[in-house]
């Protein structure tokens, strides 16, 4: 059995993560073409009690804007976690998701700001707010759309051709930038039903679980899907 290749869209540093990763599962041609770029903003909020952060990005916000270090954290996803410990954070918990995370910040948590993107999900300051905790939110970062690179239209032309989709937003532009003749062989791997939502123009397989182990899981077993 030949392993389909594969095309990353994710940012890069979170594609090149992933890649490594397939490669050990038996990937033999991976394409990495990231579909959004990361702009941040320099400017920093006043932070005097805790942060809560969602993603990568929002660290990588935290670090560009010289961020003080110290800070206990409330984040999402083992990665996340990971670099906020490089960055100088206290993590406080590591939620698998934002559902989780309102349930995982204790009644006496001190004032938390929700360093965030200018697209976010989950409401996670207002159900905690809800709660009677005091959150605000600060927009660090915006990842600004980019076009398919020509590697990823050539690859996407060829022939069957698996595309792991992490978001909503990532899965709409896509969804745009796909070229038509690559639809009927296209294999789109979803992390949840909102991702597949976003990309309405084929089936997808969906991720039994929304997090990072469910997706490499998913794209594990659907690697091999070629006889050869």
């Amino acid at each position: 059995m030949h392993a389909l290749p594969v095309l990353l869209t994710r940012p890069a540093e979170d594609s090149l993560r992933l890649a490594t990763q397939l490669r050990r599962f038996g990937a033999q041609e991976v394409v990495i073409a990231p579909l959004m770029r990361l702009e941040v903003d320099a400017a920093l909020p006043p932070i005097a009690g805790g942060v809560l952060l969602t993603s990568r990005n929002a660290v990588a916000a935290f670090v560009a804007g010289q961020g003080a270090p110290g800070l206990p954290a409330w984040v999402v996803g083992p990665g996340t976690a990971a670099e906020a410990v490089k960055a100088g954070f206290h993590v406080r918990a590591v939620a698998p998701n934002v559902e989780a995370l309102v349930d995982m910040v204790p009644e006496d948590a001190p004032a938390l700001v929700h360093l965030r993107g200018v697209v976010t999900r989950g409401d996670l300051a207002a159900r905690l707010s809800a709660r009677g905790l005091r959150v605000t939110e600060a927009v660090t970062y915006r990842q600004a759309p980019q076009p398919l690179t020509p590697a990823a239209i050539s690859l996407l032309r060829r022939g069957p051709v698996l595309v792991p989709l992490y978001s909503p937003r990532s899965a709409s532009l896509f969804a745009d930038a796909c070229p038509t003749e690559a639809l009927d062989h296209l294999r789109l791997l979803a992390l949840s039903p909102a991702v597949a939502k976003a990309c309405p123009v084929c089936p997808l397989a969906i991720s039994e679980t929304p997090d990072g182990e469910g997706m490499l899981a998913l794209i594990r077993d659907s690697l091999p899907a070629i006889g050869g």
